[in-house]
């Protein structure tokens, strides 16, 4: 099976400045390419600046809806990225498949579960 994800960019947002450290070396080492974006505001900013092929943002950050403003912004792309939610709130996480992502996963997130989801993602995409 070819790699798909060497070259894929990827825009990783969270509000947890360990979480987004950690994420980034697991994606990077799995042959991401990898740009972070620490609040909602600052990944609409960076949507608007760049072109990603998948958007993985924390749900809960400068609002309990900062997240799927971002699941939003990302959907209004030219080149649509695939979309993925992390949330440690089961009630916020509910709402996934009506806010527009392509899926949801709960924190404390299991990393070969996100990557299994992420991989599968790519593969369909």
């Amino acid at each position: 099976m070819e790699d798909r994800t060497l070259g894929f960019k990827l825009l990783l947002v969270d509000d947890e400045p360990s979480i987004l450290a950690t994420l980034r070396l697991i994606l990077k080492s799995e042959g991401f390419d990898v740009e972070t974006a620490s609040s909602g505001k600052a990944a609409k900013a960076a949507l608007l600046q760049t072109s990603f092929d998948m958007v993985v943002t924390d749900l809960s950050m400068e609002s309990t809806t900062a997240g799927y403003e971002v699941v939003r912004a990302a959907q209004a792309q030219l080149k649509k990225p695939v979309t993925l939610v992390l949330s440690g709130y089961p009630e916020l996480l509910d709402k996934w498949q009506t806010e527009g992502a392509d899926a949801g996963l709960q924190k404390p997130t299991d990393v070969p579960e996100l990557l299994e989801t992420i991989h599968r993602l790519v593969r369909n995409r």
